[in-house]
């Protein structure tokens, strides 16, 4: 029994062996009976469904994420009836021009500074006109020598670029080279190169990039307008300081506008139209010792930049002070600097500065020196005045005399001697008025006939 049951199982056991085989030669044969390039194919059709679905996948999620997507790039050389239409996008450079030069047999030359990526659309143009194009619009350098069309970067930095650049230097009339400068914009004014001695603006580039240059150069190089400050500045007693704050007050008081010139500070007191009546009354004053016109000095200056007027005294001493050396200065200074842009108005910085001197000082010989400052800017009108007062000033002197021995004399020796206090009281006013000058440096025919006749001027 038990060796008929091994003789079972050991039969199974091949049959379980031998079907597979069978089935796979089978297919085997089955499979060799299609030729081997349809399978290929299969496999090749297969392959490609699979990897088209993965780059569908991948493109979507691309897509959705905005990124990886490579830029795209076109390039259109087409012949036309008139020349050449050329439609790039995002093509380099060297790419672009040595196809189209192939195209239109033209002999060029790139120089290998060129590297940049070109996008342009040229419709129906003559080949060199073409060329023409894609230099100016890009700032290259072209040149033709001996038939041979050579192209480089504009701004030359390296041997080949400057070769075919060009230099242009441009003299400036009214502006300072450093200023010409610095107008133009930052990209370029690293190339712009300054000549102090000639008083020029220097650049090398491109022909069209220097035409532009001198375009600039001559747009803004224009004269600035010319203003002269009319400056006064008097003092008054204290016993006229009432009558002149009334006279300007009464001959303005169509303006709205009343000088108070007893406040006892430095500020700005009015915006003013001095009649003619005013300089009457000013001389009339002078005239009977009631005022004093310290200085009456008249200076033109260029709209933008500064005038500077000092009047005072130099006092020079035995001891060094500062960097100033071994001197002091006090009086009255005065820093201008007018601005108009047009329209019959001035803008006016005012940076005003008076200073007095004290008698020395017995232990170091220096003497004290007081300063008062203001600052302002205004706007005015052309021809309007700017009054500044309120600086009350007490000065009191002690003067002694004595006749020599005789008021050493114990007693009697003040019979010898005298002693007398003066105590002075001023008020200065300083009066500013702003007044636009013709290109020619001359104030209005009217203006100036009524100068002449104030002074008694003859033509």
């Amino acid at each position: 029994m038990r060796i008929i049951l091994l003789i079972i199982g050991l039969l199974f056991a091949i049959a379980i062996m031998i079907g597979p085989t069978s089935v796979a030669v089978c297919g085997a044969d089955e499979a060799a009976a299609e030729p081997p390039e349809a399978v290929a194919e299969e496999a090749a059709v297969e392959a490609d469904s699979e990897s088209s679905e993965v780059d569908e996948e991948e493109g979507e999620a691309e897509d959705e994420d905005g990124e990886g997507e490579e830029d795209e790039k076109i390039l259109e050389i087409e012949p036309a009836p008139h020349g050449w239409t050329v439609y790039a996008v995002n093509i380099n450079a060297h790419e672009l021009l040595i196809t189209f030069a192939a195209e239109a047999h033209l002999p060029l030359i790139v120089d290998d500074t060129v590297k940049r990526n070109l996008t342009i659309n040229v419709v129906d143009r003559p080949a060199r006109e073409v060329l023409q194009v894609i230099v100016d619009a890009y700032g290259f350098s072209w040149a033709e020598v001996e038939g041979v069309h050579i192209i480089s970067e504009g701004m030359p930095r390296t041997p080949s670029s400057y070769l075919l650049s060009d230099i242009a230097s441009v003299t400036t009339k009214y502006v300072s080279p450093a200023q010409a400068q610095d107008l133009f914009p930052l990209f370029l004014q690293g190339d712009i190169k300054v000549n102090t001695d000639q008083n020029a603006v220097v650049l090398s580039g491109p022909q069209a990039v220097l035409d532009k240059f001198r375009e600039d150069v001559e747009q803004f190089d224009v004269p600035a307008a010319q203003i002269m400050l009319d400056v006064n500045v008097v003092e008054f007693t204290d016993m006229d300081t009432d009558t002149f704050a009334a006279m300007l007050g009464y001959s303005n008081a169509n303006l709205g506008v009343v000088t108070d010139s007893l406040t006892g500070q430095l500020t700005f007191n009015a915006i003013v139209d001095l009649p003619t009546l005013f300089f009457s009354q000013l001389q009339a004053l002078v005239e009977k010792l009631q005022a004093r016109v310290r200085a009456n000095p008249r200076i033109a200056t260029i709209s933008g930049q500064r005038a500077t007027i000092f009047i005072g005294q130099q006092q020079y001493l035995t001891t060094s002070v500062g960097d100033s050396g071994n001197s002091i200065s006090a009086g009255v200074r005065l820093s201008m600097t007018p601005l108009t842009g047009g329209g019959g108005e001035i803008i006016l910085d005012v940076n005003e500065e008076i200073s007095t001197l004290s008698a020395p000082d017995a232990v170091t010989g220096l003497p004290t020196k007081t300063t008062r400052t203001a600052r302002t800017t205004v706007r005015v009108r052309d021809g309007q005045t700017i009054v500044t007062g309120g600086l009350r000033q007490t000065e009191s002197r002690s003067v002694r005399r004595a006749i020599p021995i005789l008021s050493e004399i114990p007693i009697i020796g003040n019979l010898f001697r005298s002693k007398k206090t003066e105590k002075t009281t001023v008020d200065l006013a300083i009066f500013i008025t702003a007044r636009s000058l013709s290109p020619t440096g001359h104030l209005p025919e009217t203006e100036e006939a009524q100068i002449h006749d104030r002074f008694g001027v003859e033509e």
